[in-house]
């Protein structure tokens, strides 16, 4: 499988598709028929020697040496795990290829416990709950994507999930036993009848320890080109580290957006073509069920622990005009450097209006921008989809009124 899309697998374990080739934007025969690749599928790289360029290959039972001029790493993530004793039902979240399988297993399945709270916890829950499964979730933080989001946010989407799945927080895995049928936590003991770890992932940069200079989580380190410690040798999307605009530090962001960005900097370079990968700003959302939950920039947390003196605002606000039908409430929390009114970081939690929302704060965010920039900002305004004050003024009114 290339070219495919692991954010659709929690998606796909809930129903809504049953092609598993949706998985992927490409078929295989794409690369090859229309661009001209030599594309090698089911293909296990054995060894790579980066000072003499040539990686060693197997393909099936034979072995093959290739050397190459330039190489691109894009190995991506892999998932991390907790201690258990097998792996019959102890189960990850992670490659479309798997899927089907995944699913099979799953449905079959009653009592399931889902160890972290993040993302990919959060909504591999959610789907396992859709399908009616009864669902502990494990996660050793106060409260669910708590690496996402402050805790105030938290408060908007946290009793729907606790209305329907046994939620256990602030518990840290032990250990997994059974054959994925007992977990145990500092706390206590799960009896079910498998288990999901999902936990989060890690750089699958294994291959390159000692060739190539690593950084923050043993990501590869490369530079604006993308280009690594080793002249000639890229490194992009998940394996590879960034940096982060507000903090002005090396971070690492394993998400498709900034993956394929990064994949599209290091070919033009590879190809003679200057291109710079600016960096990141951390733009994320998720949802559970009809709730998005989104994120850009720092958090209150985040900002005062990279040391800014900070200024926030929250406002609870309306998604269309107060005459117009179907409005849905939308909360918005705003973290300002307090020295330059510089936005740090947005949080938001609604049922519409959020995506938009956080593409244009990104935007700002990386370019800068203030609490009034976000004022004066020339948004559209139709009855139907917004309010003519949209919560950017109000926002900046409870700044004001906080900085005074």
């Amino acid at each position: 499988m290339v070219s495919h899309a692991p954010c659709g697998v929690p998606y796909f374990l809930e129903g809504l598709f049953d092609d598993p080739n949706l998985f992927m934007t490409y078929e295989p025969s794409f690369f090859i028929e229309k661009r001209g690749i030599d594309l090698r599928i089911n293909t296990r790289v054995k060894e790579l020697n980066i000072k003499d360029r040539h990686v060693t290959v197997e393909i099936k039972d034979k072995v093959e040496s290739i050397d190459y001029d330039y190489l691109i790493l894009a190995t991506g993530s892999v998932p991390i795990t907790v201690k258990n004793d097998g792996t019959e039902r102890v189960y990850f979240v992670h490659h479309p290829a798997h899927a089907s399988e995944l699913r099979k297993a799953l449905w079959s399945l009653n009592k399931i416990a889902v160890i972290g709270g993040g993302i990919l916890g959060i909504e591999t829950a959610e789907a396992l709950s859709v399908k009616g499964k009864k669902v502990v979730l494990i996660h050793r933080g106060k409260y669910p994507l708590n690496r996402m989001v402050d805790e105030d946010i938290s408060s908007f989407f946290l009793p729907k999930m606790i209305s329907e799945i046994d939620l256990r927080l602030g518990e840290a895995v032990l250990e997994v036993r059974d054959k994925g049928r007992l977990v145990i936590t500092d706390k206590g003991e799960y009896k079910v009848d498998g288990t999901v770890i999902a936990i989060g992932v890690r750089p699958n940069s294994d291959l390159v320890k000692g060739q190539l200079k690593l950084g923050v989580y043993d990501s590869i380190v490369t530079n604006e080109k993308m280009e690594t410690s080793e002249k000639g040798v890229f490194a992009a999307g998940d394996v590879a580290q960034s940096f982060n605009l507000i903090t002005k530090q090396s971070d690492w962001v394993p998400y498709a957006p900034v993956a394929n960005k990064m994949g599209f900097v290091a070919a033009f370079n590879v190809s003679g073509i200057e291109k710079k990968f600016p960096g990141v700003v951390g733009t994320m959302i998720t949802k559970y069920r009809e709730t998005l939950v989104g994120k850009v920039g720092l958090t209150s947390a985040e900002a005062t622990r990279y040391n800014f003196k900070i200024k926030e605002a929250l406002v609870k606000h309306k998604t269309r005009a107060r005459y117009y039908p179907g409005s849905k409430d939308i909360w918005v929390k705003l973290i300002a450097n307090e020295k330059d009114s510089r936005i740090l970081g947005v949080e938001i939690v609604g049922q519409e209006e959020v995506l938009g929302r956080l593409d244009v704060l990104a935007e700002a965010i990386m370019k800068g921008a203030t609490v009034e920039d976000l004022f004066f900002m020339e948004n559209a305004y139709l009855p139907a989809v917004a309010r003519v004050w949209d919560p950017w003024f109000w926002l900046q009114e409870r700044y004001t009124l906080v900085i005074r």
